[in-house]
């Protein structure tokens, strides 16, 4: 009987070191638990994070290319008020031209005339 008892002690104390072997690892189970549901929200966090990172970069991006379609769109009106500049130039040059011929027509005429009280 003394040895059905030591075996069933034995047997207890296994029973008690498998039960204590597995509260521990439930224990470490539990903390990596823990710590995996921190990392899961320092992952969420950083995601967010991103995210709104992303939406200012689409939103500066926007800004940008609607800033470029206003240069684009003054570089055309600048363009097109240059050649107009440039075709009044010649405009100008022409009648410069046009007066310079009428000065030296009315030079030659004046010339003339005081050749003509010469003589």
């Amino acid at each position: 009987m003394e040895e059905i008892l030591k075996k069933i002690l034995e047997k207890v104390d296994g029973i008690e070191n498998s039960v204590t072997e597995l509260k521990e690892g439930q224990k470490r189970l539990e903390e990596r638990q823990a710590n995996l549901e921190e990392g899961q929200k320092r992952l969420e966090e950083s995601q967010k994070r991103l995210e709104e990172g992303q939406k200012r970069l689409e939103e500066s991006q926007k800004r940008l290319e609607e800033s470029q379609k206003r240069l684009e769109e003054r570089q055309k009106r600048l363009e097109e008020r240059q050649a107009k500049l440039e075709e009044g130039q010649k405009e100008i040059r022409k009648e410069i031209k046009f007066i310079w011929d009428d000065i030296r027509k009315l030079d030659n005429r004046l010339f003339a005339q005081e050749k003509i009280h010469q003589i």
